[in-house]
């Protein structure tokens, strides 16, 4: 998420778009018109729920970390119903106890560097590393707190354990991700995991973090009123340079091999608020690499929601 502060200077005011109809597919997702062509060419990979947009909206798709949004709207519900406090105190050595070294793209130890932790840190913490940072250990340790059962009332299907279904795939652990992931934290000690090639880890990434789409909008457009949640989404506007009354954004996002996703809400004034969930699935590696690296799919989100024109030839390509 480092470069989303980039796009909100940059993507909210480019230049209108044409009507060309989008191009071939590239390999390279390296602006919004590359996006729009690959999805174009790639339909059935393709998620995208928008105001005016609905589609694979009802199939369960794979959307890397942007389900944590679910974990956030449960942690929400149960700090209005008393069942947990935000100040509540979370050893770091337990915290530490949920991470995967290698696995999270350095997520745990920038939310660490960020926090810059004693002994403990506050659940509200933890939570903000679990959305700013994107750190597994952190989701794991809240859904843990938290129970399964209330983030599967919110996504409206079971949300696992990231972690856990990682040791079990990669780690040599036979038993199910959950206990995988209990006996590993039990244990306190990290382990690196060597991991396969791309394409292993594609084919696992298809079966972990699956939500309909169409749920996760709705869920997005839940924590967009709620205080306790819109202020974990909107730490991008604390950022120097974002300027809420041009463009707000409250998002999160998320990439696992072959998998990019987005969830993001965006408010302008005098309009109605956009809430939009993006999710690519089967990406080729080079082609997914590139989409890493550019971020194009939040200037993506971000055009739909400043550029009618743009928004016009997205339904259109889709339809």
């Amino acid at each position: 998420m480092s470069s989303i502060l980039s796009m909100l200077l940059t993507a909210a005011l480019a230049a209108p778009t044409t009507g060309v109809a989008a191009a071939p597919a590239p390999a390279d997702l390296k602006d919004v018109e590359a996006v729009l062509a690959y999805i174009s060419a790639h339909p059935d990979d393709v998620a995208l729920v928008t105001r005016g947009i609905s589609h694979n909206a009802d199939r369960l798709a794979p959307v890397a970390s942007a389900f944590k949004i679910t974990h956030l709207a449960a942690y929400a519900d149960a700090v209005r119903k008393g069942k947990v406090k935000r100040g509540e105190r979370v050893p770091v050595a337990l915290w530490n106890a949920y991470h995967l070294p290698g696995t999270d793209g350095g997520a745990h130890e920038a939310a660490l560097k960020r926090l810059k932790p004693g002994a403990s840190v506050t659940l509200d913490q933890v939570v903000s590393a679990m959305i700013q940072e994107s750190d597994n250990a952190a989701a794991d340790l809240l859904r843990d707190r938290l129970g399964p059962g209330a983030l599967r009332k919110v996504a409206q299907t079971r949300v696992g354990t990231l972690n856990g279904a990682m040791l079990r795939a990669f780690g040599g652990c036979t038993l199910s991700a959950d206990a995988c992931l209990k006996r590993y934290v039990k244990a306190g000690e990290q382990v690196r995991l060597t991991l396969p090639d791309f394409a292993r880890q594609a084919d696992w990434a298809e079966t972990v973090a699956r939500v309909e789409p169409g749920v996760l909008r709705r869920v997005l457009a839940g924590l967009r009123k709620d205080r306790i949640a819109s202020r974990h989404l909107e730490w991008p506007m604390r950022q120097p340079g974002a300027d809420p009354d041009k463009l707000l954004i409250g998002t999160k996002g998320g990439a696992l091999p072959g998998v990019i996703s987005e969830a993001m809400y965006t408010v302008r004034p005098g309009e109605k608020p956009r809430e939009t969930v993006l999710a690519l699935r089967r990406l080729p590696e080079e082609t997914w690499y590139s989409g890493v690296r550019s971020y194009a799919h939040q200037q993506f989100i971000v055009r739909m929601a400043t550029d009618p024109a743009f928004l016009a030839r997205v339904r259109a390509a889709l339809k």
